[in-house]
């Protein structure tokens, strides 16, 4: 006998909604200690992977869709309907849930957690406009109720059972939801978190490459929603307890734990492996105080390595001491920042630790340091020349000359932008602010400390790929987490013009107060015209005006200071230079439309609307974004980062997977 399609889907789709409602019915009866808190949490998460398996699968029908599945799928729904079933007996069986996952049944009333509840509402309340779109659970149960008779009716007559008495199935439905379990042995129970997961795991390994593409798309959003409910010191405990479990380089955990270092000013950071180190250790470049960083061995080690990054970071030295001591606790909490754990997507060098160098009024953070092995010979000599210690930077390759030719393929500049954005995510999905986004401050091991090529010489495109394949990000600028809302740095009013034109026009001189991430996504669009057009930003500040409308005039007008006293109704004339002096908020507007223009005019053509449009987003952000201070799990509408994602760092993902 033949059977519709249609059954197949009824099948699959009846096992993923009781699933979905027997989880939720058995969490929402559960009576639990303080102690166990963190293992329901991550039930809770669990039920959301399911749900997200569900609308990934075709599951969750939308706008009067009917449910689908793909062709893939469709054959598998007796294996679907399986894995489901597993799942929901595993919140049913009263036997296996007494012997094997150590519960009770108890006449006790479920445990209302005020600290769960808060945390869950915080998530529910973000979930759908995180670009997730979950039916609640309330959505699904009242699905089931209302539609499971007919459906499974259909259903068994199409397959050829007979009647099963739904209504006797359905009493005993009823008196199964009025089941209460008690939360005896906490590490039994955590294995019937980790047995679900798995099951979820089998079910979207049965999916497409493009499903499971897109599931796990949600599932970084699902993270970014847990993490970002950690708004205080007790929910940010529960959820760190809650991922505990997960292994110690996933993305939620590496990004729960660099949140965690917020509580670093209420901690005794000298506890926490931090090590202090000394220059005497470090083989020096002549005149290295002049350097912004540089590469070395360890005196002891200088000629087989390993190699060491040293990255200076400058403090005024007039600064009061209380400043000084609140950029000393940042430096600290930044090197342990890059001391964790990270996933692969979080290209930072590793700290080991940083060196206070009093005499020269700076801090030397020190990373470990991938670098390419030199032959022996080579080492002893570029360590120790200021020039040849230098590691090799985006804007190094930017730079290049027409005689020594570094011009990427389009395919490894989008992996490079895709790669980097990655980054960029990952560290606002902790709600850490970078500061420093620019190309000087992204490095590639891959290439070796700067080599003096011949007067003519051509990279081949193997030569490149292997350059750009292993990008660091660094130069993190007395980098902070966004809770933090003080400047104190006074980076806004460096006297270095190549390092303002990356900052947002808002983030210029004196009357600039209040680094936010938006200013970060900023800097990272301009980065990304460096790479689409594979030029550097400082040449923007030569050629003609701005074009816009509302751009400034090549015409003579006031001086500055003229048109901000309002001493003339002519627009100000704003000149830009390479070597210019200056660079205020005037010449970071001019600058700015130049390159909106550039973008408008010729991004689409070079790489595509796709990038086009992840470049527009970036640059529009922070004027568009009018928001107040949103606390970090974006209760007021859609935090910075989730936008970041969805905006950028998927579209990117997507564009450049499909060119390699």
């Amino acid at each position: 006998m033949s059977v519709e399609p249609g059954t197949y889907i009824t099948i699959a789709q009846l096992a993923f909604q009781g699933a979905c409602v027997a989880v939720k019915t058995f969490q929402s009866g559960l009576n639990f200690g303080k102690d166990a808190e963190r293992l329901v949490l991550g039930l809770e998460v669990e039920r959301f992977r399911l749900q997200i398996w569900g609308e990934n699968a075709g599951l969750v029908p939308r706008d009067g869709q009917p449910p689908t599945l793909s062709s893939r799928l469709l054959p598998l729904s007796g294996i679907l309907k399986d894995y489901l079933e597993q799942i929901e007996r595993l919140v049913k069986d009263a036997d296996v849930l007494s012997s094997r996952y150590g519960l009770l049944q108890t006449e006790e009333p479920p445990t209302k957690s005020a600290v769960i509840r808060q945390v869950l509402q915080r998530m529910q309340r973000t979930i759908h406009l995180s670009g997730i779109k979950l039916a609640s659970a309330e959505e699904a149960e009242n699905e089931v109720e209302g539609e499971e008779r007919g459906s499974r009716e259909t259903a068994d007559a199409s397959l050829g059972i007979e009647d099963l008495n739904l209504s006797k199935d359905k009493r005993k439905t009823t008196t199964w939801k009025r089941v209460r379990w008690a939360i005896r042995d906490l590490d039994k129970f955590d294995d019937l978190v980790k047995d679900m997961g798995q099951r979820i795991n089998k079910l979207n390994d049965l999916m497409t490459e493009t499903q499971q593409r897109k599931t796990r798309e949600d599932n970084y959003r699902v993270n970014m929603v847990v993490v970002g409910s950690a708004v205080d010191e007790e929910s940010l405990e529960l959820i760190r307890a809650a991922v505990r479990s997960e292994p110690g380089t996933s993305q939620v955990r590496t990004a729960v734990e660099r949140k965690a270092l917020t509580q670093a000013r209420r901690v005794n950071i000298s506890a926490m492996s931090l090590q202090e180190l000394s220059l005497d250790e470090f083989a020096l470049p002549t005149k290295f105080t002049d350097l912004k960083r540089f590469v070395t061995t360890k005196k002891s080690s200088l000629a087989s390595g390993p190699y060491y990054l040293l990255e200076r970071k400058m403090f005024d030295p007039d600064i009061q001491p209380r400043d000084m001591t609140r950029l000393a606790s940042r430096i600290q909490r930044l090197v342990l920042l890059l001391q964790k754990p990270k996933s692969t997507y979080f290209r930072t060098p590793r700290a080991q630790g940083y060196i206070t160098d009093s005499e020269n009024t700076c801090w030397w953070i020190v990373f470990h340091f991938p670098l390419r092995t030199l032959p022996d010979p080579e080492v002893t000599r570029r360590i120790l020349h200021k020039k040849r210690s230098a590691p090799v930077s985006l804007l190094s390759l930017l730079s290049r000359t027409e005689k020594v030719k570094f011009r990427p393929p389009l395919e490894q500049r989008l992996t490079l932008a895709s790669t980097l954005c990655a980054t960029f995510s990952e560290l606002y999905l902790s709600g850490w602010l970078h500061k420093g986004v620019r190309s000087e401050n992204i490095l590639f091991p891959g290439a070796g400390a700067i080599i003096q090529p011949p007067t003519s010489y051509s990279y081949t495109a193997e030569e490149m790929q292997n350059i750009l394949s292993s990008p660091l990000v660094c130069g993190f600028d007395y980098s902070r987490h966004e809770s933090e809302r003080s400047t104190i740095d006074k980076a806004r009013m460096s006297g270095d013009v190549h390092v303002a034109i990356y900052r947002h026009p808002s983030y210029q001189g004196e009357a600039a107060e209040g680094y936010k991430v938006q200013y970060d996504i900023y800097a990272v669009g301009l980065v990304l015209v460096e790479i689409a057009l594979w030029r550097p930003l400082k040449s923007f500040l030569e050629g003609k005006k701005s074009s816009s409308k509302t751009g400034a005039t090549a015409k003579p007008g006031p001086s500055l200071l003229e048109a901000q006293l309002g001493m003339s109704n002519k627009p100000a004339s704003v000149e830009l230079c390479e070597d210019m002096e200056l660079f205020h908020e005037p010449h970071a507007m001019e600058l700015k439309k130049r390159v909106i223009d550039t973008v408008d005019s010729e991004l689409a053509f070079r790489v595509g609307s796709v990038f086009y449009q992840a470049v527009k987003f970036c640059l529009e952000f922070a004027d568009k974004h009018q928001d107040p201070d949103v606390p970090n799990g974006g209760e007021v509408g859609v935090h910075p980062a989730m936008e970041f994602y969805n905006n950028v760092v998927v579209p990117l993902a997507w564009l450049s997977s499909s060119e390699a």
